[in-house]
């Protein structure tokens, strides 16, 4: 037995509600100028016949999907997937949807996104400072706004909202100042970025104005399994360091995990540890670490903003934000 219903249509909410074809697809697109009346006649009309709206066949129509490309790296990693959440609701807000695009790794170990025109995205809110240019080339040869998020990809005439990385490598040295560190590390992964380099050199500079002590510098990589061998190096050394402050939360685990576990050294008596990113974990008992926390709810917002404004104003200008982050001390440094 055959129970398929016929497809309702634009034009059967028009003769239900009483009202012209244009009208009923005006309704349903986000900002258009039609009276509360008669919007709730539509409405009506579309739930008495199930009517669902074909949001391809309208953006043939206005040339505008209102979809906006999410490209984000591992959605494993904490943040990543909270800033998805955050991002996702700020467009719902604005009248877009967000999708999530797939990225890939190439022969020369870069992250890519295949084909981004296939998508059919108003916009592209990018979130990886390991992408190639080709992301970014390809967007402005199909002229598609992008903004990139937390992390710049150096050399693309792209917007970008991140976080005060510099202050905050600042701060850092500051805190580590104040408790009478004299020898200190920053421990990094093994791939640079803008907005690490910026921690980096932040935390470099002020702490030698302040010591006369300059930092140390290890690159291990940002996961944590891979990270260890080169922590257990570092602790293993006969002078090792009164301080490490660490370029994400995971490397700053991985470091009081081995030094605990296999050193026996007490934190922060031993060895003061400072993260940055301020992830779930931090906040655990068997950690309670001292580390940074962006502002994801203002760098969704702003970004969200950035790509609305260039989209529906066809601006084009280039957008540099920097969002201050706040310090949040805990148990593995030594309270003043």
């Amino acid at each position: 037995m055959n129970s398929d219903k016929p497809t309702v249509t634009s034009k059967d909410v028009a003769k239900l509600a009483g009202v012209s074809q244009s009208t009923v697809s005006r309704v349903f697109i986000p900002g258009s100028s039609v009276s509360e009346k008669t919007k709730q006649k539509v409405y009506s009309a579309a739930k008495t016949l199930h009517y669902r709206p074909n949001a391809f066949a309208r953006s043939l129509t206005t040339n505008e999907s209102k979809l906006i490309g999410l490209v984000f790296p591992d959605a494993d990693y904490p943040i990543h997937m909270k800033t998805l959440q955050l991002i996702s609701s700020e467009l719902q807000n604005n009248g877009y949807s967000a999708v999530l695009i797939p990225w890939q790794v190439d022969n020369l170990n870069s992250h890519s996104i295949s084909n981004i025109f296939q998508y059919r995205v108003d916009g592209v809110i990018a979130a990886s400072a390991t992408f190639n240019k080709s992301l970014y080339k390809e967007c402005e040869e199909f002229n598609i706004p992008i903004v990139q998020y937390a992390r710049v990809v150096e050399g693309t005439k792209s917007s970008y909202v991140i976080s005060d990385n510099y202050e905050a490598g600042q701060q850092a040295a500051q805190l580590l100042h104040k408790n009478n560190i004299k020898k200190a590390v920053y421990l990094t992964g093994n791939i640079p970025t803008f907005t690490n380099n910026e921690r980096r050199n932040g935390f470099c500079s002020e702490f030698y104005a302040l010591t006369k002590q300059q930092v140390h510098i290890i690159e291990a990589t940002y996961d944590y399994i891979g990270s260890l061998e080169a922590i257990r190096l570092l602790l293993k050394e006969e002078h090792r360091p009164e301080a490490i402050f660490c370029a994400t939360d995971n490397l700053a685990m991985a470091v009081m995990d081995i030094a605990r576990f296999e050193y026996d050294l007490q934190i922060p008596q031993d060895i003061q540890v400072i993260g940055f990113d301020n992830i779930p974990q931090t906040e655990w008992l068997s950690y309670q670490l001292t580390t940074f926390r962006q502002d994801f709810l203002r760098l969704a917002r702003e970004s969200v903003k950035i790509i609305v404004e260039q989209i529906n104003n066809k601006n084009d200008s280039v957008v540099k934000m920097m969002v201050p982050v706040k310090l949040i001390e805990r148990r593995t440094t030594k309270s003043s």
